[in-house]
């Protein structure tokens, strides 16, 4: 998904400085290890071990000769730093959802889901939980942020540049001469941007933003539960997948509003797909099961999360060596 264009980024931008204002005394209050999977939806692909409590099986996709090891849900699904300002409050707005998460997955294992509009609608806003709350949205506020930045720098280089010299007289007095003072200007008036930027704030503030936009348009779309009709669904790193299907192509990582359906494993045996006409459970093909377990091989950042003993890592090794993610972007990966 993205956060909208250029022009949408820079219209939020007031609403954007003074949220980040608001935060600005928790921006040190951090919380290191936030995990980007919930754990309770990792718990759904674990195997309970005896003492040793659940387990999966986090699988290297770049790494496949070696021989995976078994972890706990809490350690899978994680990284260091991927808030870096007041990401304590953050994880607030995330537990809000999470503790409503078991509630609404006992419903789906019962199959009366359907029968309670709260627990649909927590479902809907778990898969808009998963679209933001990812090391995708974070490379592609990145792009975003640097577009902005470079086009906003150039415009104050040229077609701004008479507004800004007569902004720095009537402030400074200075009349700037030559193309240096003026782009060291643009850097002057653009520096608390780059600084909210460089410190994580304007991610902190966007990923709150973009969160509460996906909930809204998921919630007015249908809810679809996909049960396999054999095999089972796998688990990425990179979970929920806005995906776009036109003549026989499927693209992945789509803005929302481009999307045909928002997928998201939610066990094995269940997944969940959202943006459809209507609510429902529907049988899924052991072909459209091997579909949407590649397009989570595909989409992964570094992982699948495989439940151990369940033959998942004979078809994620084939698929790669037949060739699958030969043309994956690696910009960053979760911790385990």
């Amino acid at each position: 998904m993205n956060e909208g264009s250029p022009d949408q980024w820079l219209a939020a931008a007031q609403e954007i400085d003074a949220r980040i204002e608001e935060l600005r005394p928790e921006a040190e209050r951090h919380v290191v290890g936030q995990h980007v999977i919930s754990q309770v939806l990792l718990k759904r692909f674990a195997t309970p071990f005896g003492s040793n409590g659940l387990k999966l099986v986090p699988f290297d996709l770049d790494r496949p000769h070696r021989a995976p090891k078994m972890a706990s849900p809490r350690e899978c699904g994680k990284v260091k730093h991927f808030a870096r300002f007041a990401s304590a409050s953050l994880e607030q707005v995330w537990g809000k959802l999470e503790t409503r998460i078991p509630d609404a997955a006992r419903a789906v294992d019962r199959g009366d889901v359907f029968q309670y509009e709260e627990h649909v609608k927590t479902l809907k806003d778990l898969i808009a939980l998963h679209l933001v709350r990812s090391l995708t949205y974070r490379d592609v506020h990145e792009r975003i942020f640097n577009e902005v930045y470079a086009e906003r720098r150039s415009a104050l280089l040229t077609d701004e540049s008479d507004l800004l010299r007569i902004a720095v007289l009537q402030r400074s007095g200075i009349h700037l001469a030559g193309p240096q003072g003026l782009a060291a200007a643009a850097d002057q008036i653009l520096r608390p941007h780059r600084t909210n930027f460089e410190n994580g704030a304007d991610f902190r503030v966007r990923i709150e933003h973009t969160f509460a936009k996906a909930k809204e348009m998921i919630r007015d779309a249908g809810l679809e539960i996909l049960v396999p009709a054999a095999g089972e669904f796998l688990l990425g790193d990179t979970p929920a997948l806005a995906i776009q299907q036109s003549g026989g192509r499927t693209a992945f990582n789509v803005a929302i509003g481009d999307s045909t359906a928002i997928v998201l494993p939610f066990g094995p045996r269940h997944l969940l797909v959202g943006r459809t006409p209507r609510n429902g459970t529907s049988i899924a093909t052991v072909e459209t099961v091997d579909f949407l377990n590649r397009l989570q091989i595909e989409a992964a950042q570094q992982r699948v999360y495989i439940r151990p003993n369940s033959g998942q890592e004979v078809f994620v090794r084939s698929f790669l060596n037949q060739g699958g993610r030969r043309a994956k972007r690696r910009l960053g990966s979760p911790g385990r």
